[in-house]
């Protein structure tokens, strides 16, 4: 599923490259769609997904939107270990034990509802970095805590349209699952248009 979701988003990429030309359009006042593909690995778990975003760009270097991210939430296989003990003939105790590997949890699917508050440093080159912050809640999973993301990255613009862009991203993600730990590493690439 991640590979098919980068293949179009490369596809996608070179098409918006090939039909630009000289234009130098810039984002300011403009409203700008964002799709990304997120991944999120942890001890626990690991979360794949897609996050869809609008946002409006107030300039070429502060953006303000909202989005969602719909994910699945997959937990890891342990191995589980299970003792009895029993009685020999003897009268002696024996313990046993059996080590299987299954999945403790059930997989989830998770959506957060967010708002996004985008900053780009540079305006007028192709390589541009950001920082990205998100806030919002989860309306698919019953968790009391807030979704959020703290977001640095980079922006490739084309061919000098600054509103077209891949964005290659990692950051922190805050969404508490249950007891187990609530923060993730969360990787994502994405096309902006």
């Amino acid at each position: 599923m991640n590979k098919l979701i980068l293949i179009v988003l490369m596809l996608l990429s070179i098409r918006a490259y090939a039909q630009d030309g000289d234009s130098t359009e810039m984002r300011k006042g403009n409203f700008s769609m964002l799709v990304e593909a997120e991944l999120a690995p942890n001890t626990d778990y690991k979360t794949r997904g897609v996050s869809l975003n609008v946002v409006h760009n107030f300039s070429d270097h502060f953006s303000v939107g909202f989005g969602a991210k719909p994910y699945g939430l997959f937990f890891r296989k342990h191995d589980v270990v299970n003792k009895w003990f029993t009685i020999d003939d003897q009268g002696e105790i024996v313990q046993h034990s059996s080590t299987e590997r299954k999945q403790v949890e059930d997989n989830e699917f998770c959506m957060p509802l967010y708002i996004t508050i985008k900053c780009v440093l540079c305006k007028r080159t192709n390589a541009s970095p950001f920082f990205e912050f998100r806030v919002g809640k989860d309306v698919a999973y019953d968790t009391n805590d807030l979704y959020r993301a703290f977001i640095v990255g980079s922006r490739f613009g084309f061919n000098k349209n600054y509103r077209h862009a891949v964005n290659v991203a990692m950051g922190l993600q805050l969404n508490p699952v249950d007891d187990l730990g609530s923060a993730t590493f969360l990787f994502k690439v994405g096309y902006e248009f």
